[in-house]
């Protein structure tokens, strides 16, 4: 590695620790206001697109221990952003079902969010958006790609 990757590297290196650093505390923000933790709104997101789906899909599909994503339903259906129903085939598995709260919750959310990079990037030229938006995506599918993580 020559000193000039080297100096890119610590500094994607220091720049996506920066940024979660920052998610941290943007999060620590929404939760003092009650809004979706980022296990709440990924799960919530799942389900947005395709629902209903077992927990064992669920606790697959994001790499985590049934127990815990059984907490993190049981905390969401509490709050009425999900349901659980017995499943037509095998009356032992529940289906997670998103309600029309979570819906409008996670629409909320997404809209805050999408207001909030609007005006961050407001000051930014057209070209860099979308670089930036393209540059993200494709280090999000190398982070699939080459970390067997889920892709949503």
């Amino acid at each position: 590695m020559n000193k000039h990757d080297k100096e890119m590297l610590e500094l994607i290196e220091t720049g996506v620790v920066t940024l979660m650093r920052r998610a941290d505390f943007k999060r620590t923000l929404d939760s003092q206001a009650n809004s979706l933790d980022r296990s709440a709104y990924l799960i919530l997101q799942v389900l947005h697109q395709q629902s209903p789906r077992s927990a064992r899909e669920l606790a697959d599909h994001f790499l985590l221990d049934i127990s815990t994503l059984s907490r993190q339903i049981h905390s969401l259906e509490k709050k009425g952003l999900v349901s659980r129903r017995p499943d037509h085939h095998d009356k032992r598995v529940n289906q997670i079902f998103i309600t029309g709260e979570g819906i409008e919750a996670i629409n909320t959310l997404k809209q805050e969010r999408i207001h909030m990079y609007a005006n961050l990037l407001a000051d930014w030229e057209k070209e860099d958006r979308d670089q930036f938006a393209q540059l993200l995506e494709r280090f999000n599918n190398t982070l699939v790609q080459k970390r067997g993580l889920p892709s949503s």
